[in-house]
């Protein structure tokens, strides 16, 4: 009787080692397959950034090459593009229902005391 007793207790003892090494390599293999699937979806980010700026690039070029003989200076054709975009992140903003405040330094506001 202890004998089989025994032997029961090695048996169960072996067969939960069983199930915790199958349950340990499962999470190896999960996380591993996390792994991946992390890899892929940041080469898939980065590759929907590379799209995105060669449009944008493509998009400034246009812009610029565009207003080459209406204004010749580069330093004003950049300065308008600035506004535009500026003019266009304002009206996404305005769209949303966020709130935007300024500080001083973005409205070149400044103070000044008048005598009579």
């Amino acid at each position: 009787q202890e004998t089989t007793n025994r032997m029961n207790r090695l048996s169960q003892a072996e067969s939960e080692n069983e199930v915790s090494l199958f349950r340990t390599q499962g999470q190896i293999e999960q996380e591993r397959m996390n792994g991946e699937l992390l890899k892929i979806q940041h080469e898939h980010s980065e590759a929907e950034a590379k799209v995105n700026g060669q449009s944008e690039a493509a998009r400034i070029q246009a812009f610029m090459s565009g207003l080459d003989k209406t204004v010749p200076k580069l330093e004003d054709r950049v300065f308008m593009w600035q506004t535009l975009r500026k003019t266009e992140a304002l009206q996404a903003v305005s769209e949303g229902g966020a709130q935007l405040y300024y500080t001083p330094s973005d409205v070149n506001l400044s103070i000044e005391a008048k005598r009579a």
